[in-house]
């Protein structure tokens, strides 16, 4: 994992080490002129508004969300970010043209205002041929780009079965809701969280930093991390050691290892890369994690990479440990930038049962 950067899921992961491939449906994502659509392993689906060209947002976003299946929750929101109002939907205008005839709920604390079911399925359906909306009564009303919604919209009709149906967004026909395939169940992931604690964890970690300086020199990790090293219980037989790496204006990356609990010497680097679809893979850094974590309670290792500092782009990952290998658990990305910070769609989820 890069420290500046990120990697995108694609259909198959690779193994490597004590790692599981991922499960189920491919997820999707596009990017489609001022839009993105991105549908998880279920087939739930969003579709936003993130500008093209960076800086040239406009000031307003837009997302349209949908579970999956015959009867699956659509909904609308729009958004504000600067300032610290809610937006004004009375206030709406679709190419310079009012838009009534809506009940918007209103999350001043969000900064949101949000339609539901059918009436975020005729709200869609009024403004999918125009070429803008704004709303606010400010001088410089925040502005929505629909160039690509359409498209973005059409996609996420066909990823969940919709296209020639009633409940389509765009391309509508007679079929009917009953003819939308149901979801796709996500995969389910045994997690074993460790029983008991690693006596004497930070000493652990010490002497596996020692023992395997070779990798950390391969990663030209810096010696002041080590202040950032971690150990803690994986199973009876093994520990799990989080290593400092490096560390930048806004996030630092770590090393894992697995080592056995009487002979941390023989620590084997542990290493769970992304194979990504959208650019070539950059072998430089596997087997580093940004802002990797250890959670032996949950038995999961997480990571999150901002793709700069706002976080209004970038990756999360959490692999859950099932006694046996460490299984791909939930996956979010965005590698666009624009829109909210840290809300990046979901790619891939599963369903956790604690052994």
């Amino acid at each position: 994992m890069s420290l500046f950067g990120f990697t995108m899921l694609s259909s198959m992961l690779v193994a490597a080490g004590a790692y599981a491939p991922v499960q189920g449906s491919a997820p999707e994502y596009r990017e489609i002129k001022d839009w993105v659509l991105a549908c998880d392993n279920t087939h739930a689906c969003v579709a936003k508004y993130l500008a093209a060209s960076d800086g040239g947002d406009g000031g307003g976003y837009l997302s349209v969300e949908r579970a999956a299946g015959p009867n699956g929750g659509l909904t609308v929101t729009i958004e504000t970010v600067e300032g610290d109002t809610a937006p004004d939907p009375t206030t709406l205008r679709l190419d310079g043209r009012s838009l009534p005839g809506f009940t918007w709920k209103i999350d001043a604390k969000a900064q949101a205002a949000t339609l539901a079911g059918d009436a975020a399925l005729r709200f869609i359906r009024a403004i999918r041929d125009g070429g803008a909306i704004s709303f606010s009564r400010t001088k410089d009303a925040p502005l929505v780009s629909l160039t690509g919604m359409k498209a973005a919209l059409l996609a996420m009709d066909e990823n969940q079965g919709r296209l020639g149906g009633e409940t389509a967004l765009i391309r509508l026909g007679p079929k009917p809701a009953s003819a939308v395939p149901v979801a796709a169940p996500p995969p389910v992931v045994h997690a074993a969280p460790a029983r008991g604690p690693l006596p004497g964890a930070a000493a652990f970690a010490a002497q596996v930093r020692r023992a395997r300086a070779d990798i950390l020199g391969q990663h030209d990790c810096d010696a002041g991390q080590a202040s950032q090293d971690e150990a803690g219980p994986l199973d009876a037989a093994n520990a799990l050691v989080v290593l400092g790496c490096q560390e930048a204006a806004y996030q630092g990356s770590v090393l894992i290892f697995i080592a056995p609990r009487n002979a941390p010497a023989k620590a084997r680097q542990l290493i769970l890369p992304l194979e990504p679809p959208l650019s070539a893979s950059d072998t430089s850094t596997d087997g580093e994690y940004t802002e990797g974590e250890w959670d032996p309670k949950t038995a999961t290792f997480s990571q999150s990479a901002k793709g700069r500092g706002i976080a209004d782009c970038g990756e999360s990952t959490v692999w859950t440990y099932d006694g046996k290998a460490f299984v791909l658990s939930t996956y979010n990305a965005q590698p666009r930038c624009g829109g909210p910070p840290g809300d990046w769609p979901t790619l891939y989820r599963t369903r956790t049962v604690v052994r």
